[in-house]
C-alpha cells in the first residue's frame, strides 16, 4: 500500500482504485468525514499514549527553575535527561556533564581555600554560580533536542501504524461496497444504506448473503413487479396541521457598559492610577507618606474615582404564532409479519426473504420507522429502524423455517404496536402460505378497530392458496405469488389503484 500522507493523496488514490468513489458523491463525502475523524482521533491517542510525557513536565519544570534562579541542580537535570534511554532507543553520553559538574565541585573546594574577604567570597561565589547557570542552560537545551528528536520518531511511527490500520479498514470497506454496487446495479435495493464504518458493521460473509438475495430479485421479473406494488404502500398524502411558529423581532435598550470611562459615578477602592484621588497622589510627594501610598497600592486600597457610561444593546424579543402548513405526509412505518413455519421451506421461503431483504433496505433507505416479526408457533420480533437496522435482516436471512403455524400471535402482536408512538400511522403485511385456521374473534375485533383508525393491512399469499373469507375482510389489498412460474396471479380490492 502506498504511504499517502493527507487527504488529498489517500482521496485521489481511492478514486483512483474504486469507481464507487468517483460515481457516488455519498461515498466521497462519507471518506473525507472518515479522514477527518482519524485525524483527530490520532492526535487524541498521540496524547494519552505519550511516553515522553513525564520526561517533557520535569524539563519544563527544570526551565522554570533555572529562570528563576531557584537553584542550580544539574545533577538533577542529568539523571531526568539520562531517563530518556529507558522510553526511546537513544544513548546519552553523561561523561561531559560528569566532567562539566566535577569541574564545578572543584572551583568551589578551591575557593574555601584561597579566599581571604568577604567580597572576594561573594565575588566567586557570583561566578561560580553564573557559570553553574550557563552550564546547566546547555544541558537542558541538550535534553530539548534530544527529547524533540525521540519524540518526533516516536509520533511518525504510531502515525504509520493507525494510517495503516485505517487504510485497510477503509479499503475493505470500499472492495465490499463496489462488489455490492456491481452486485446491485440491475436491483431495486439502495447499497448505500447497506453500510457504515462503524464498529460492528457487516462483513465479507453478510455481503455474500445480501448478494444472493438480490442476484434472485434482479433475475427474476415476477419479484420485480410484486416489489414494485408493495414498495407503493402508504403512498405520499397532501397533509395540513396547525403549527407554534417562533418569530424574532429586535429592539435597542440602553444598558451600563462598566468598561465605559465616560463618567464619574462615584469613588472605588483599587490599583488603579489613571484615575487616583488627587490626595492619594499627594502621598508620593514625600519619602514618608511614599512608604504609605506604597503599602495601600500592594493592598489595593487606593482610592480612585469609580467611571462608567452607557452602551447601546440590541435585545431578541422570541413570538409564538399558531399558523397552518400544508405540506407532503411522509410514508409511514411498515411492520412486516413473516411465516416460518415448516410449510414455507424451500420457494416460499426463498421469496419471502427475499421480500424482506427489499421492504426493509426500502425503510431504512426512506428513514421509515421497520418492525419485522417472524412467526411459527411463536414470535420472535426486532425492530429494523436505525442505521444498523440491515444486520438484524441479514441475521433473518440465516434463519431455517421449520415449526407449526400460529398467525394469531404475529396479528395480536402487530396490533399491540400499532399503539406505540413509533408505529401508530403503521402498514401491516404479512407474508405467508396461509396454511391455517380461522383466527379468534377477539384478534378479528382488535384488527377492524385498528382499520377505523386508518391501519393498512396487507397480505402476501405465496403458493396457490387463496385467503378464505375470514381473512380476506382482514386485508385491505391481497397479493398471491406463484414461486413456481414466478407470476403474480391474482391481485384483489385495491390492487389497481396501485397499478396507475
Amino acid at each position: 500500500m502506498k504511504n499517502l500522507q493527507n487527504e488529498e493523496e489517500m482521496l485521489q488514490y481511492f478514486s483512483s482504485k474504486y469507481h464507487i468513489v468517483k460515481k457516488d458523491t455519498k461515498v466521497k463525502e462519507k471518506l473525507l468525514d472518515e479522514m477527518s475523524d482519524f485525524e483527530k482521533e490520532s492526535r487524541r491517542k498521540l496524547l494519552l499514549e505519550n511516553p515522553f510525557y513525564e520526561n517533557q513536565k520535569a524539563l519544563e519544570n527544570a526551565k522554570n527553575d533555572l529562570l528563576e534562579k531557584k537553584g542550580i541542580d544539574i545533577q538533577s537535570d542529568l539523571k531526568k535527561y539520562t531517563e530518556l534511554e529507558n522510553i526511546s532507543a537513544c544513548k546519552i553520553d553523561k561523561s561531559f556533564w560528569n566532567k562539566e559538574i566535577s569541574l564545578l565541585k572543584e572551583r568551589v573546594q578551591v575557593r574555601d581555600k584561597k579566599v581571604k574577604t568577604k567580597k572576594v567570597v561573594k565575588d566567586t561565589l557570583e561566578y561560580i554560580s553564573k557559570d553553574a547557570q550557563l552550564t546547566r542552560r546547555l544541558l537542558q537545551e541538550k535534553w530539548q533536542k534530544t527529547l524533540d528528536e525521540e519524540y518526533v520518531k516516536w509520533e511518525l511511527q504510531e502515525l504509520q501504524k493507525y494510517r495503516e490500520v485505517f487504510m485497510k479498514k477503509l479499503q475493505e470497506w470500499l472492495e465490499l461496497l463496489q462488489l455490492l454496487s456491481d452486485t446491485l446495479c440491475n436491483s431495486s435495493l439502495d447499497y448505500g444504506v447497506l453500510f457504515d464504518l462503524s464498529e460492528g458493521n457487516i462483513s465479507l460473509k453478510d455481503i455474500e448473503e445480501i448478494k444472493k438475495w438480490a442476484e434472485y430479485i434482479s433475475k427474476n421479473n415476477g419479484v420485480q413487479k410484486l416489489l414494485s406494488m408493495l414498495g407503493r404502500l402508504r403512498q405520499t398524502e397532501k397533509s395540513s396541521k396547525k403549527e407554534l411558529v417562533k418569530s424574532i423581532s429586535y429592539i435597542k435598550e440602553h444598558v451600563v457598559d462598566i468598561d465605559s470611562k465616560e463618567e464619574i459615578v462615584g469613588i472605588t477602592l483599587g490599583k488603579g492610577l489613571a484615575y487616583a484621588l488627587p490626595q492619594e497622589l499627594a502621598l508620593l510627594s514625600d519619602d514618608d507618606t511614599s512608604l504609605l501610598f506604597d503599602m495601600k497600592y500592594i493592598e489595593g486600597r487606593i482610592m480612585s474615582f469609580d467611571m462608567q457610561g452607557m452602551s447601546e444593546d440590541i435585545k431578541d424579543v422570541q413570538e409564538e404564532k399558531l399558523v397552518e402548513i400544508s405540506g407532503d405526509e411522509k410514508k409511514g412505518p411498515i411492520i412486516i409479519c413473516v411465516d416460518t413455519s415448516g410449510s414455507m421451506q424451500g420457494s416460499p421461503e426463498t421469496i419471502a426473504k427475499a421480500i424482506t431483504l427489499y421492504m426493509a433496505t426500502k425503510a431504512i433507505e426512506e428513514k421509515r420507522a421497520c418492525y419485522l416479526m417472524n412467526y411459527s408457533i411463536g414470535i420472535e420480533s426486532m425492530d429494523l429502524s436505525g442505521t444498523m437496522g440491515i444486520q438484524k435482516v441479514i441475521k433473518f436471512l440465516k434463519k431455517s423455517f421449520n415449526g407449526g403455524t400460529d398467525a394469531s400471535l404475529a396479528l395480536s402482536h402487530a396490533v399491540d404496536m400499532l399503539q406505540e408512538d413509533v408505529y401508530k400511522k403503521a402498514d401491516v403485511l404479512m407474508i405467508s402460505d396461509f396454511v391455517m385456521g380461522n383466527l379468534p374473534k377477539n384478534i378479528l375485533e382488535k384488527i377492524l378497530k385498528a382499520k377505523e383508525n386508518k391501519n393498512n393491512f396487507y397480505s402476501l399469499a405465496i403458493g396457490n392458496i387463496f385467503l378464505n373469507k375470514q381473512l380476506k375482510s382482514v386485508f385491505d389489498n391481497e397479493w398471491v405469488y406463484n414461486p413456481y412460474n414466478s407470476s403474480v396471479e391474482s391481485l384483489v380490492n385495491n390492487l389497481k389503484s396501485l397499478e396507475k
